[in-house]
């Protein structure tokens, strides 16, 4: 099994306040990761999001795209909408190679909200779990029957 080692851009820019390193260029980022010896990077806001201007931005520092982030709202919409409003997501990380497909719940979310205290942050009520399983469970099956793994 061939691993790669590949890293999250949040060490050089914030997706959420994107104040902290909003001065630091991608340039920078994949330069400074490459001389890390990571070998590729998961996408952050900064990052192209066609295929072929994505491309030219890792080729220079010999990096490939190993993941990308997507924000789900599975508290809101069902397993298929969600399904559906990640197909530009989808169809990019296949066009670049991988297959991770990371995934973040973000329904009712505050971060980046600094007028709402994180005592405030939406929880998830006891009997809410299971459906939330569910419909989890059915985007990820959604996702593999396409080839990608969601984590």
């Amino acid at each position: 099994m061939t691993i790669r080692i590949g890293a999250n851009p949040i060490g050089w820019t914030n997706d959420d306040l994107q104040e902290i390193g909003g001065t630091t260029p991608l340039e920078t980022c994949l330069a400074e990761a490459r001389q890390a010896g990571i070998e590729g990077m998961e996408l952050g806001h900064k990052f192209p999001r066609e295929p072929e201007a994505l491309k030219a931005a890792l080729a220079p520092f010999g990096l490939a795209c190993v993941a990308g982030w997507h924000s789900i709202e599975l508290l809101n919409r069902s397993a298929r909408e969600e399904f559906d409003l990640a197909k530009p997501h989808r169809d990019l990380l296949r066009a670049m190679g991988t297959d991770v497909f990371i995934v973040a719940e973000t329904s009712n979310c505050i971060h980046g909200r600094r007028d709402v205290p994180l005592s405030r942050r939406p929880k998830l009520a006891e009997g809410d779990w299971a459906g939330y399983g569910a419909r989890i469970t059915e985007l990820a099956e959604l996702l593999a029957a396409e080839g990608l793994r969601l984590c």
